[in-house]
């Protein structure tokens, strides 16, 4: 395969009048990782429109430049820089932040890729819905990121990663052609599911514009816990119990090292550990329910029964959000 050609400042020249002001001015902001372990290089573009990314898209390739989809650029193992080889193009979503349609009877959103996970999740619950893929970078992570690499977050047991939220994708391909089937469907069973290609290859296959994505109910009960557990055997035990007892209602369940709540209460010594004694291994978990349900007391006599049987050893229930 001949070697790719470098974004150079001609090139930049190209870009700007195929897609005018779309080259970004300062590029410094995209060109390392969160945690600045990783300087890359490149002319940075942000288009507004799928078109706009088609048409860039179709001038790298017959110019052979290479492209780095970026998103959020809240990864930290730095895919989204390119520290070495020929200067790329680095393409920023960015700008691509409108929701197209929010359909509740449907229980389906249509964003764009650079809406922002928290601004997706909030249109979802003023929809009266909820769009459930959670993860700490939330408030600055792009919904188009998340689908690129098959995101899981914090409540994969019950919602699965971003794959199985997806209903529909559009996408640039390599050649600047637009893949496009955005569609509320969920019973399709018709050829090949061109979209989960797309999900997870992290902008090798295509660059994500849009996606149809599945909203569902939103829970009128929930129960948060923290959990001290004897091991990690114990805790994948405790998980298996919790769910023979409260099902799909599990939501999240995450094991946590006691050495990191350390490190937090290092940092935030006004925070007090919710569990007494420092626990080696501990389990953070929430479950969900429909209003009325009684969840808070069925929760309460299965952990009941967890620390008779020895899975857990201590615990406590949030009784707010606060908490």
């Amino acid at each position: 395969m001949p070697d790719l050609n470098p974004a150079d400042d001609a090139f930049a020249a190209r870009l700007e009048a195929a897609c005018p002001s779309c080259v970004v001015a300062d590029p410094v902001p995209f060109l390392s990782e969160p945690r600045g372990r990783w300087t890359g290089q490149g002319v940075v573009v942000a288009p507004r429109s799928t078109a706009e990314v088609a048409a860039i898209v179709r001038l790298c390739a017959g110019a052979r430049v290479g492209i780095v989809p970026y998103g959020g650029g809240t990864g930290l193992v730095g895919g989204q820089v390119a520290p070495e080889g020929p200067r790329p193009m680095i393409l920023s979503l960015e700008r691509m932040d409108r929701i197209r349609a929010v359909e509740p009877a449907d229980g389906a959103i249509t964003a764009e890729a650079g809406v922002v996970l928290a601004d997706l999740q909030a249109a979802a619950e003023r929809a009266g819905r909820l769009f459930p893929l959670s993860l700490a970078a939330q408030g600055s992570c792009r919904i188009g990121g998340n689908l690129a690499t098959n995101a899981g977050g914090v409540q994969v047991l019950r919602y699965g990663n971003a794959r199985d939220l997806c209903l529909g994708i559009e996408a640039v391909l390599a050649d600047g052609s637009v893949f496009s089937a955005l569609k509320p469907l969920r019973k399709d069973n018709t050829g090949y599911d061109l979209k989960n290609l797309l999900i997870g290859s992290e902008g090798t296959l295509g660059v994500i514009t849009a996606a149809c994505l599945k909203l569902f109910p939103r829970p009128g009960e929930t129960v948060t816990a923290m959990l001290a557990v004897p091991s990690p055997g114990a805790a994948v035990s405790l998980l298996q119990a919790l769910r023979d007892r409260l099902g799909d209602g599990i939501t999240a369940f995450e094991l946590i090292l006691g050495k990191p709540i350390g490190w937090l209460r290092g940092f935030y010594p006004e925070k007090p550990d919710p569990l007494p004694g420092e626990p080696q291994w501990r389990v953070l978990m929430e479950a969900v329910g429909p209003a009325g349900s009684g969840l808070r007391a069925r929760a309460e006599a299965v952990l009941s029964e967890m620390f008779d049987s020895g899975l857990a050893t201590d615990g406590v229930i949030a009784a707010s959000e606060a908490q």
